[in-house]
């Protein structure tokens, strides 16, 4: 005499128990998805998301070094295009038809101070141990392309301008100065020209990314993260249901040992 039906009540007590299991690793972990068991396909969908996103993360970091480099490159340059226009109005002053050989050794001396100073921006200017005034491309890597910034070796090109000889102690000096400077002044203005176009083009692509990251973040959060609200019912009914075929299995075990009793 067969009396009540153990296999069957063990399945559902087991297939309630996992449902139980699951609900409450999605509660722990936030996840919907936590194996490829879980869903294979989403699973993998969210993790070229999560490699697209910390693309986009990386890239926009290597952006705003680019930014940073080139802020203190063009911040230097205009360092350099202050020292040089002090050193033009000295120049201009060195023309003046009153001034004696004397004021204009004056002249020449503050002169040469301010072209020391020049020298020693482009000996020392540098972002994180790259030196900034030498001829080459600094690329910056955003993971979808390189964007370059083009530095120049501005101590050769004044060099090869004169600049560093120019000479105020006389009136025809002065006047060979004043037009070698405004030559210098105009070329590093066009540098520093050049340098805010690359930042402002490293920001655009840098907030692109962002864009990018953002939605690519949302998509994937809609795949693999999980509807709190859902699992928090589903763990709950899990509770409820296993916890009544617990009682049902503990009573029928009781009526079996009764039933056994009275036969007996």
């Amino acid at each position: 005499m067969k009396i009540g039906n153990q296999p069957q009540g063990q399945e559902r007590l087991n297939t309630l128990l996992q449902t139980q299991q699951k609900q409450a690793e999605k509660l722990a972990s936030a996840k919907r998805i936590n194996s490829a068991a879980d869903d294979a396909a989403g699973l993998q969908i969210a993790n070229r998301l999560t490699s697209a996103v910390n693309e986009a993360s990386q890239g926009q970091r290597n952006l705003y070094d680019g930014i940073g480099l080139a802020q203190v490159y063009e911040q230097s340059l205009q360092n350099i295009n202050t020292d040089l226009s002090q050193v033009n109005t000295l120049a201009v002053a060195a023309g003046n038809g009153i001034y004696t050989d004397a004021d204009r050794q004056a002249l020449q001396q503050q002169a040469q101070g301010y072209l020391d100073n020049v020298q020693n921006t482009l000996q020392t200017a540098s972002f994180g141990g790259v030196a900034l005034f030498n001829d080459q491309d600094i690329a910056f890597n955003s993971g979808q392309s390189n964007l370059n910034l083009k530095v120049e070796d501005v101590g050769a090109a004044l060099s090869a301008q004169n600049v560093f000889n120019i000479d105020l102690t006389s009136q025809a000096g002065a006047a060979a100065a004043n037009s070698t400077l405004t030559q210098a002044t105009e070329f590093v203005s066009g540098l520093q020209a050049d340098a805010g176009a690359s930042i402002n083009s490293f920001a655009e692509q840098a907030r692109n990314l962002n864009n990018q990251q953002i939605n690519q973040a949302q998509a994937r959060s809609r795949i693999e993260d999980a509807d709190f609200a859902q699992a928090t019912a589903q763990k709950a009914s899990a509770d409820i249901l296993t916890q009544a075929s617990l009682s049902v299995r503990a009573q029928a075990g009781i009526s079996q040992q009764q039933a056994l009793q009275l036969l007996a």
